[in-house]
Order: structure tokens, then sequence, then C-alpha cells
């Protein structure tokens, strides 16, 4: 399943009401426009699913939002929703608990609680839907129904933060028979950083840490001196749980950078092809032109000459 709406084609006089309908029909909640709002009104909500999971991702002027059902049929989608704050902050009641979130929270709820939220400056965010059947099982045993605010900028709540961001950057090539162990990972991670004990989820603490991992590599790929220690360092781990992290992948922690390395060498071979394929081996991190070309015929069966050929023979 996939959704887009998006007001842009639409009257300006009617933006606010379409709008109002998508949320209602799409999550369960009330959009409620605000005195003297800033006019035309501007909102686009995306949304997929894939097995158990849905994500969403919102970008709309300010207005509030809230959820008072006054039926069963009003109620939103059963399970807990975790969305993380993009925008400058918001205002929030949830439940008994009042507050303001800040860029990068995560907040988790469970769907039949009452809510209400008004952002300072616009709606930037994006959401997760998990069923309560996934994720209770993993939730500490006090403290139901769950409200709860979590960082997403250190610790556990930091690795499911970012386990979130690698599921949505790699959903559409996640099969639904792949995405029920990423589900139940995920699920395992949002309860313990919401209170439940690590050391009886030690499977899902190690995928959120090479995912950590994986996202330092990357942004770090042109690095010449990128190395497992300067990596643990930066995560707060030893060198050898750094390695342990990739044994379970059939892969090393070198053969994970050599591949990254590769990768970004030849789509910028691609991009740019007048570029002198020096200057693109030593911009992401090869201290060697000979054991460049080595590592990049061995990877494409092609010399990086090769390869620009083959793009300049079938022209897109």
């Amino acid at each position: 399943m996939q959704f887009h709406v998006s007001t842009d084609s639409v009257a300006e006089r009617d933006r606010f009401a379409v709008w109002a309908d998508a949320i209602h029909a799409r999550l369960g909640l009330e959009a409620e426009p605000l005195p003297h709002a800033a006019r035309p009104f501007r909102g686009k909500l995306s949304g997929r699913s894939s097995g158990s999971l849905v994500t969403l991702s919102a970008k709309a002027d300010t207005h509030r939002i809230a959820h008072r059902a006054r039926s069963s049929a009003e109620r939103p989608p059963d399970g807990y929703r975790i969305y993380r704050e993009a925008s400058a902050g918001a205002w929030f009641r949830l439940a008994n608990m009042e507050g303001v979130t800040r860029t990068g929270d995560l907040v988790v709820y469970d769907t039949d609680l009452p809510f209400e939220t008004q952002p300072r400056d616009g709606y930037l965010l994006e959401m997760w839907l998990l069923p309560k059947a996934l994720l209770e099982p993993h939730l500490p045993a006090v403290g139901r129904p769950l409200a709860v605010i979590l960082s997403g900028r250190s610790g556990v709540e930091a690795l499911a933060a970012g386990y979130l961001d690698a599921v949505t950057r790699n959903w559409d090539s996640l099969s639904e028979a792949a995405m029920g162990p990423v589900a139940e990972t995920l699920a395992r991670l949002i309860g313990i950083a919401c209170g439940a004990a690590a050391a009886q989820q030690p499977g899902a603490v190690r995928a959120g840490r090479l995912v950590e991992a994986r996202q330092h590599i990357d942004r770090h790929l042109a690095d010449p001196d990128l190395s497992p220690a300067r990596v643990a360092a930066a995560l707060s781990v030893s060198v050898r749980t750094l390695h342990g992290l990739f044994e379970p992948t059939g892969t090393s922690f070198a053969r994970y950078v050599l591949r990254r390395r590769l990768e970004e060498c030849r789509a910028a071979l691609l991009a740019s092809p007048t570029r002198p394929v020096i200057d693109i081996a030593f911009a992401w991190g090869f201290s060697s032109l000979s054991g460049f070309y080595r590592a990049f015929q061995a990877a494409f069966g092609m010399s990086p000459s090769e390869l620009r050929g083959t793009r300049a023979a079938c022209p897109s």
C-alpha cells in the first residue's frame, strides 16, 4: 500500500478541508485550523506499508492535530505510533503528560490515548505505526498505556533512531518476508529504549550497533585514515566488539569499507565522465591508484575506463 496526499493542486479555499479529511481517513486524527492562520494552507502526507509496518512522512503549515475519539468507528489504527520530530519542535499533550519536543526527539505512544499537538513552525516529521502484538511483548512491564519521549540522540535511543533511518532508507529493497524480522528487531530496540532490560535483547542491540557503525562509515568514507580503531572510538565500543558486529553479516569491516568506496567511485565515474580517475579514487579514500584499479576490476569485472565505455556505448 502506498498513498500520497498534497494540497498543491487544490483550490485555496478547499485546501484545509481536503487536508483534514485525509488526516482523519488515514490516521484517525482531527486537524483543526488556528485563528488567523496563514493562507494559503499547504500540506503533504505520504505513506506506505509492508508486512506489519506502516511508515508516513508529513510536511504541513502550522495547525493543531488531536485525537479525541467519540466512537469506536473514529478510533485511530490500533497500535503504537513512533514519530520523530524533524521540525524546530512542537507542543503536545499526551494523556496526562504535557511538554515540548525538540528536533530529533522520538515520541512513542499508544494510539488509544488522547493526543494533541501543535508545532512551533509547521509540521516536518516521520511516523511509524507498529501493531501492539509486535511491540508489547518487548516493552517494560510497568507504565501502560505507553507514552514516552526519547531523545534519539544518545544510547539505545540513538540506536533505535538510526535503525528507523535504515529501515526507511532501504524500504523499497526489503521484501515483505524480510520486513518481518526487521520489524521484530525494531520492536525490540524500541522496547529497550523505553526501559526494557537490554541484556534480554542482545540481538536487537547488536543490529542497532551495526546500523550505527555503517552510518558512521558512510559519513567518513572519504577519509583515507578511516580505521576500525577510529570507528570503534566514535561508537564508544572496543575494536573487538566492532569486528564482532560485522561477523554475522558474512563480511568484515574492511570489506564493507572497500565495497562502499568502490560503489561511490563507480557512481562518480558514470556521473562525471571527464573527471580524472585518480581524482575520484583519492576523493573516496583510496591512497593507492594501483590498488584501486585492482579492487575495481575484481569487484566489477572491468576497469574504470571500460565502465565509462559501456555508458558511452549505451546512452540513456
